[in-house]
């Protein structure tokens, strides 16, 4: 069961943009809400090298039109592009207890009424005291594999609030609590969700994302949110 729910979860995050779809961006987590659109003649896609595709979500995703001044907004600027029936956020101004995934952006969904949900490799606090643990103890080669490990683990973050004073979004990471009040009133999912008894595993996206599917969080915006019939 855990492998086909996999398969599901990866051929959701894979699909790739078609460069002859309607293409539209947003400039904050506001415009975003209230459906207000730019629209952009075509925008390309181009995923980071073979090395980096080892794992599924993440920001793997750079976005071009073929004119420099777009791509510099796409860049650094613009908080989310839809691409016909793909929607993708900007990863560069969002932060985790204040770690930040760099450039690039990733796959994203509308959940609830002003959440945007996306999956990405696990960071923050204690990634990173993990990381510099294993460096001080077996070099650059535990280094590489704690990053490595974290990598390969997805999980599922939200953006739910406005960006701050510089320009960042602090962005919350479902864990048992928050996954606890997003299916609530829900007791045979919660069955599901917690038959998991490793938490590592249990946090994991492919684990958390179906659970979610079958509450049906992303579908109730889908007559009320400007392109929510994407999420299909």
């Amino acid at each position: 069961m855990r492998n086909k729910r996999n398969i599901f979860f990866v051929f959701f995050l894979l699909t790739a943009l078609s460069a002859n779809a309607q293409c539209r961006y947003c400039n904050t987590y506001e415009d975003f809400m209230a459906g207000r659109w730019e629209p952009l003649d075509t925008v390309y896609s181009k995923k980071h090298s073979k090395g980096r595709q080892f794992w599924v979500g993440g920001n793997d995703f750079t976005l071009t039109t073929g004119d420099k001044a777009t791509d510099n907004m796409l860049k650094y600027h613009a908080f989310a592009v839809k691409q016909g029936r793909r929607l993708y956020v900007n990863c560069r101004n969002l932060e985790f207890q204040k770690t930040r995934f760099g450039k690039g952006y990733a796959q994203a969904m509308t959940m609830g009424k002003d959440t945007v949900f996306f999956v990405n490799k696990k960071i923050g606090k204690d990634v990173m005291e993990r990381q510099i643990a294993f460096g001080s103890m077996f070099g650059a080669i535990g280094t590489a594999a704690a990053v490595g490990s974290q990598v390969s683990q997805q999980v599922c973050y939200i953006i739910s609030s406005s960006a701050d004073k510089r320009g960042y979004y602090d962005i919350c990471m479902i864990d048992d609590g928050l996954m606890g009040r997003l299916i609530a009133g829900h007791d045979e999912l919660y069955d599901e969700y917690f038959s998991e008894s490793d938490r590592s595993r249990r946090l994991l996206a492919s684990h958390i994302y179906p659970i979610l599917k079958k509450a049906g969080l992303f579908k109730k915006l889908k007559q009320k949110t400007d392109g929510a019939e994407d999420q299909e």
